[in-house]
């Protein structure tokens, strides 16, 4: 039997699990290696797999020794993305040695398709056993899992150098619609007041804020005893980033919109929910609290966000936009 069947069995006992529609093992670099479950073809399994590896390299940025899963919650299903960092017996770690991977708990990741009732902490919790085998397995194979080299014939070659050539002259016109955030110091105020409510109803949050394109902070509230970020904007805009991947990737699999996005981590949960325009972020300890409870907390604080930032929301016309004009009226002094 060879490595990919002998990993297919194992994700053929997830698949069996209530509610699981697909499971793919996929290596850090977007490369998959093995799958179960409904695909419709080759080229989604690899859509697929290179926007979970980019949600999961996101996910280890962050938090590079801690993350246990990435949850993706949608109206039409639930994505979960795990590495395969539990521990493995100590007389496999000459086999690491010899691979180069010794230590290296993030080189494989599971992502698992759900129908939107099932319960994936759950699920993380029942495959434990089939992902233990399945890093034993890999790591006693010996393989290297290098990405399949791609091979083109002539025609093939001709079209992607014709991609390469120079456009020929023509009108650059370009229509653009474009918004503007119109915050009044009441709606900052109102907004603050919104965030300092959270605050202080989530007892072990650590910071939140409110992201707008790019990762910009419009908002955020700072816990005083915590220490433990030190460049907020750069957070804020990984975590604008790993819901806009995960939008792609709900796309992919569901035609849907990620609602949602939970990070469980050893110490903390970060939760991303999408605003208007904007995305909600949250880190918050694991001491007193538990998850369900902050999932009761969330909604109400949510919707009130959402409605100040659509008041703050002002449409512009849409307008043509011409580089030559605009530059004409450039006035150098």
């Amino acid at each position: 039997m060879n490595l990919k069947d002998k990993i297919g069995i194992h994700l053929d006992q997830i698949k069996q699990l209530r509610g699981i529609e697909n499971a793919v093992l996929t290596q850090r670099d977007g490369n998959p290696i093995q799958s179960t479950g409904v695909w419709f073809s080759k080229e989604e399994i690899f859509n697929v797999c290179s926007a979970t590896s980019a949600i999961f390299n996101v996910g280890i940025h962050l938090y590079p020794n801690q993350l246990r899963y990435i949850l993706i919650e949608g109206k039409k299903a639930k994505i979960l993305i795990a590495p395969l960092n539990n521990s493995v017996h100590s007389s496999l770690n000459r086999i690491l040695e010899a691979q180069s991977i010794l230590d290296n708990k993030n080189e494989f990741f599971i992502a698992i398709t759900a129908q939107p009732d099932v319960n994936l902490g759950g699920v993380f919790l029942q495959t434990s056993e089939c992902l233990k085998n399945i890093k034993t397995t890999l790591i006693t194979s010996g393989e290297t899992f290098k990405p399949p080299l791609i091979q083109y014939n002539s025609g093939e070659l001709d079209e992607i150098l014709q991609n390469f050539n120079i456009k020929k002259k023509g009108n650059n016109n370009q229509h653009l619609s474009s918004f503007s955030m119109d915050f009044s110091e009441i709606l900052s105020w109102e907004l603050k007041k919104v965030m300092d409510n959270f605050s202080k109803s989530i007892i072990d949050l650590k910071f939140a804020l409110i992201a707008m394109e790019g990762g910009y902070i419009l908002s955020k509230v700072l816990k005083k005893n915590n220490s433990g970020i030190s460049n907020l904007d750069s957070f804020s805009a990984m975590s604008y980033s790993l819901y806009q991947t995960s939008n792609r990737c709900s796309w992919l699999l569901k035609r849907m919109n990620t609602d949602s996005i939970l990070i469980d981590c050893d110490n903390s949960f970060q939760f991303i929910n999408g605003l208007k325009d904007s995305v909600f972020s949250a880190v918050i300890g694991k001491a007193r609290q538990k998850l369900g409870l902050i999932r009761l907390y969330l909604p109400q604080f949510l919707k009130k966000m959402n409605n100040l930032i659509k008041d703050a929301k002002v449409e512009r016309d849409v307008s043509s936009f011409d580089f030559k004009k605009l530059s004409g009226q450039l006035v150098i002094k």
